[in-house]
């Protein structure tokens, strides 16, 4: 579809068999301002056929950049060269007032001067025309070409200027008149022609690295007139004497040159045209397309194209429509008519069926995936669940078992011993308590996060609170300067706290809790109660002192590498 709209997107009269410079009308004007000439030679009036003779080729120029216009795909290059065919003009009509127009020495000179103004601007064109092949039609030139204009007006400024100078023409000191005819060439008339070849050389290499047709056998014709041209310009500076005699002045040879240099850049493929539309048409064998008028009569056709009603291409007019056999007929409007084409989309017709057909499968079989990973995640999180809640119970077992006892106990006692009941329900209180701050732990030891010691604080004092239903003194005591320390050693030391309180609950009078970094982390307990504490040796990491006199059991539980921050 993107290269048929290609191919009609330039289409803008619907009878093109030809281009319209062809080039025998060429050669014919060509022939016939040479045979002016040289009758212009011999004639009684030769100013007459000098005036035709411009005239012709003025009209030549003016008629190249018409067909130009028409002829070239690319907005910008086309541009260009219209501003080439601008520029030969103004060239034949610098040329003319010079010798046909002006008498007076100095308007002579400088028409003579502005000669230059189409010799630098033209090769720089040509290679803007070579920068630009290729690209879309949005496309803009980078900034830093502008270099390319300000190199060529200010050698054009050098040239205007010259009698200020005479770096680029020089005269004699003693000629009254200053002329084309006595004169000299300065330094900066090298830099002027070392422009123009600079520029034409450049382009011909852009042009020949983005030709489609790398192996063409026309691939070098515009080396020809480029050739000509500079062989021309050596044998002027030169002053061969018949040159001028057989092909005329420069501004006659080098215009012509400088056209059918650009002419043979198109007939190569170098600068891409949109003529000759009846053989495309007639040698489009695989090629589904027509050109119609504007009441969709067909004037081109592609060989063996199946037919297409018109009602069908007026109905394409407004959206593509799809007819049997899979294509669908498209239709662009385009000067004096119609494009018109058809795509075979029934493979892609059996694609889409096809991924239809696969995007339902891929949809069955996702959703089996979803519900078996729906099922997954579920059996993970029950998994998880039972872990957590095995972690859980492990830990606290032992006074899970405690109370359900003690429960019991006071089934079985509540309603004849009150004293006892209290002291029950004192214990399961100091329980509770230590049950629901040691699963907190679990969960944050089970995740590697770092506790506040403030938590532990607050659960010491909440088993504390709880102890004095039991009548139990207590001190808690906590370094101000300990911060945070691992969940792991907070839940062994509240585990450590638990099971000396839980040695002699029924008997325990008095508990005084310190919590201090003295050497690493350390948990210090005097506890007064009936039990033996010494049992608690057997742990290791753990100190014991027994104080007699004030009847108090002393024990350190030291954590290993476990100091706060």
């Amino acid at each position: 579809m993107g290269s048929r709209s290609y191919i009609f997107k330039e289409v803008h009269k619907e009878l093109h068999k030809e281009p319209l410079l062809p080039m025998s009308l060429v050669l014919l004007a060509v022939i016939l301002a040479y045979s002016f000439r040289l009758i212009g030679r011999e004639s009684f009036y030769p100013t007459l056929f000098s005036y035709l003779r411009s005239f012709i080729y003025i009209g030549l120029y003016a008629a190249w950049g018409i067909s130009i216009r028409q002829r070239i795909v690319q907005k910008q290059v086309g541009q260009y060269l219209v501003g080439v065919s601008v520029l030969l003009i103004l060239w034949f009509t610098f040329r003319s007032a010079k010798y046909f127009i002006f008498w007076q020495p100095v308007a002579i000179r400088y028409q003579w001067y502005l000669f230059y103004l189409p010799m630098l601007f033209v090769p720089m064109l040509a290679l803007l025309i070579a920068m630009s092949l290729g690209k879309p039609d949005e496309y803009k030139l980078p900034k830093s070409v502008w270099l390319l204009s300000a190199v060529s007006g200010a050698l054009l400024i050098l040239v205007l200027t010259n009698d200020l100078h005479q770096l680029v023409f020089t005269f004699p000191k003693d000629a009254d008149v200053w002329s084309d005819a006595d004169h000299g060439y300065g330094v900066c008339y090298f830099a002027v022609i070392a422009w123009q070849v600079l520029c034409a050389v450049a382009a011909l290499i852009f042009m020949l690295f983005k030709c489609r047709l790398k192996n063409g056998k026309h691939r070098y014709l515009p080396v020809i007139p480029f050739a000509i041209s500079l062989a021309y310009l050596a044998l002027n500076y030169v002053g061969t004497p018949w040159l001028k005699h057989l092909f005329g002045d420069v501004t006659a040879f080098q215009s012509l040159m400088y056209m059918l240099g650009f002419e043979a850049c198109i007939a190569c493929g170098y600068i891409h045209s949109n003529s000759r539309y009846a053989d495309l048409f007639a040698s489009s064998v695989g090629t589904s397309a027509e050109i119609t008028d504007r009441d969709f009569n067909i004037r081109y056709a592609a060989l063996n194209i199946e037919p297409i009603s018109k009602e069908t291409m007026r109905k394409a007019e407004k959206a593509p429509v799809t007819v049997d056999g899979g294509l669908t007929v498209h239709t662009m409007p385009i000067g004096g008519g119609y494009a018109v084409w058809t795509e075979d989309v029934s493979a892609l017709l059996a694609i889409k069926e096809e991924s239809e057909c696969l995007a339902e499968e891929l949809a069955e079989r996702n959703e089996i995936l979803r519900y078996e990973y729906r099922r997954e995640s579920k059996r993970r999180k029950v998994e998880e669940q039972n872990r957590l809640f095995d972690l859980l119970q492990s830990a606290t077992q032992k006074q899970i078992n405690r109370i359900s006892a003690l429960t019991q106990e006071y089934r079985r006692i509540s309603k004849s011993d009150t004293d006892r009941v209290k002291m029950l329900l004192a214990e399961i209180a100091v329980l509770c308590s230590y049950i629901k701050r040691r699963k907190h732990l679990t969960l944050l030891a089970d995740r590697d996060c770092k506790v506040a010691v403030s938590e532990l604080e607050r659960a010491f004092s909440e088993s504390l609170q709880t102890l004095k239903l039991l009548n139990v003194r207590n001190t808690l005591y906590v370094d101000s300067e300990l911060s945070a320390l691992s969940g792991k050693n907070a839940a062994a030391i509240l585990d450590f706290y638990e099971e000396v309180i839980e040695a002699d609950l029924e008997n325990l009078t008095s508990v005084q809790i310190s919590l201090a970094n003295i050497n690493g982390l350390r948990l210090s307990l005097n506890v007064c109660c009936e039990a033996d504490l010494s049992i608690f040796l057997n742990k290791g990491n753990v100190l014991y002192e027994m104080d007699d006199d004030a009847g108090y059991q002393h024990l350190v539980f030291i954590i290993e590498g476990g100091a706060a921050v």
